[in-house]
């Protein structure tokens, strides 16, 4: 049954099955010892085994043939950081848009039609860049918001991250892909540094630590905020949050799953 388990959660298709999706006949052909089964017998076997005919849902997964080759070679570059904390470092990296109106969130309301107003001002939505970098070591958080980040704003933002690290012999900083992060200005400029990019697998989110930061912004200052029609006072609250994290913070590492305690 273990075997039956395991097989369903791939496609019928590794198996040489024309169709997309796992039926009693399809597995009865795929599983030598059950084709003198009956349909009801497999069907019985399948509910003794816990398994069900269940609706799907809706997943997304990285398409990056190298997910795994990637992800260890990280893995491997955070290995060396933990075995020379004093000569190397380790940094996760990612950008975020916000924006002058306040985005929506659940909140407190009385029961009934009642529910949270959000003001939203009367002017035009402007919008803002964010990028930081966050120490897996210490849970510090380098961090900058610029109206925009073009090739020469984020080589500037490498370069003061480099100087900031000037201790260090090597540091591996890990990002995501997109275009602006690799052009040939920044990566040969980046040859006279100690910074040395690692790509995180294309469409995977989820394995940037960042993203979590993102998401305690948007949860303790963006959802819901009072500056719908103030830019400058939203600018200065969110600069005012992220120079909250410069210094080494556990709680931060907590809070994106890179420390347990």
């Amino acid at each position: 049954m273990a075997q039956v388990g395991e097989m369903i959660h791939k496609s019928p298709h590794f198996f040489g099955l024309a169709c997309s999706r796992w039926c009693l006949e399809a597995v009865r052909q795929s599983v030598s010892g059950l084709r003198e089964y009956t349909l009801v017998g497999v069907w019985k076997l399948l509910r003794r085994g816990g398994l069900r005919y269940k609706r799907g849902r809706v997943h997304v997964h990285s398409p990056d043939p190298d997910y795994d080759t990637k992800l260890a070679y990280i893995a491997a570059a955070r290995a060396q950081v933990e075995r020379q904390p004093e000569r190397m470092a380790l940094l996760y990296l990612d950008e975020l848009t916000y924006y002058r109106r306040p985005s929506l969130a659940q909140a407190y309301a009385p029961v009934g039609a009642h529910a949270a107003l959000v003001e939203t001002g009367h002017r035009s939505n402007s919008h803002r860049r964010i990028a930081a970098a966050l120490d897996v070591q210490t849970g510090s958080l380098f961090a900058w918001q610029r109206s925009a980040f073009h090739a020469d704003t984020f080589l500037r933002f490498l370069q003061a991250l480099a100087a900031t690290y000037a201790h260090a012999e090597r540091v591996f900083v890990v990002l995501d892909n997109w275009p602006l992060h690799f052009v040939p200005s920044i990566s040969l400029a980046l040859q006279s540094t100690n910074l040395m990019l690692l790509r995180l697998p294309t469409y995977a989110p989820w394995t940037n630590p960042v993203e979590k930061v993102w998401l305690r912004l948007k949860r303790e200052l963006l959802h819901h905020h009072p500056f719908g029609d103030d830019w400058l006072a939203l600018q200065a609250a969110v600069q005012a949050w992220l120079d909250r994290w410069a210094a080494p913070s556990p709680d931060l590492l907590r809070s994106v799953g890179l420390s347990p305690y």
